[in-house]
């Protein structure tokens, strides 16, 4: 085992992006800290990162518990010399209006796609601080971070505050050489929707999305690590999801009165 291995900290890493991620690390050398609740899984990408040429070990953790994040914290700390990244990926899909979506799973989805992300940056803020040769945080949010689409309340207030997270701690990390990354890609094809809180027709519609979509999971692990090594704050992707970035912020207003327009079409609908 080469002793200079890189450490790093996944999140969410049994499949989908997660997986992608510690792929992408492992052909570096990386040695990796696989988080994940699905054993199996999990296990399937041990197996593909020692392929890749990392090394990878399992870690079964509910990410929504502060306790079992430090836990973890306690137990790296103890066995490597120093973490290098930090991946705040787990997350799980939720739609619904507000005042119809349930406040259980409110504290479900919060639990899961911003609280992990806020424990996962609390315990380790200081370890990547202290590493000589600097250290990186890269945060999943999504383009609903930025697009609020109506009837996903849920979704999006939690992809905003990880946005918001990462905007922050980019300024607060800068002086100590420890560099952040929030990814906002568009629809691509993951297992999220499986494992989901998602309305039937949003569920459709948000699956279609991810049929169509023209990158993949690989794509954005490779853009995510790119901006690392280049100490890049936004990854947002593909080319259509950054001109809506743009409009946003240019003519907030506008784009929330198209988003408006959208639902009230739904809602004549069901009528």
């Amino acid at each position: 085992m080469p002793p200079d291995r890189r450490n790093a900290i996944v999140t969410g890493a049994a499949s989908g992006l997660g997986r992608a991620i510690a792929l992408r690390l492992a052909r570096d050398g990386w040695r990796i800290a696989l988080v994940d609740v699905n054993d199996a899984a999990n296990a399937e990408t041990q197996r593909l990162v020692e392929g890749a040429g990392g090394e990878g070990r399992t870690h079964h953790m509910d990410v929504s518990r502060p306790e079992a994040w430090q836990a973890l914290h306690d137990k790296l700390r103890a066995q490597w010399p120093r973490l290098d990244l930090l991946v705040n990926n787990a997350g799980v899909a939720g739609s619904g209006e507000v005042g119809k979506f349930q406040l259980d799973d409110w504290h479900w989805i919060l639990g899961i796609n911003l609280n992990a992300g806020i424990y996962g940056c609390h315990f380790c803020v200081d370890w990547l601080k202290v590493n000589p040769h600097g250290a990186h945080i890269i945060n999943t949010a999504s383009m609903a971070a930025i697009g609020s689409k109506a009837g996903m309340a849920g979704y999006n207030v939690t992809k905003a505050g990880m946005l918001s997270l990462s905007e922050t701690l980019y300024a607060e990390l800068k002086p100590h050489g420890v560099g952040v990354t929030v990814l906002c890609p568009y629809f691509f094809q993951t297992n999220l929707l499986s494992s989901g809180k998602v309305d039937p027709t949003d569920k459709d519609e948000a699956a279609k999305m991810m049929r169509a979509a023209r990158f993949t999971a690989d794509e954005v692990a490779e853009a995510a690590i790119r901006a690392m090594y280049r100490k890049q704050l936004y990854v947002v992707m593909p080319s259509v999801a950054r001109r809506i970035w743009r409009l946003k912020r240019l003519f907030p207003t506008y784009v929330c009165n198209v988003m408006a327009k959208d639902w009230g079409k739904r809602v004549a609908a069901q009528k």
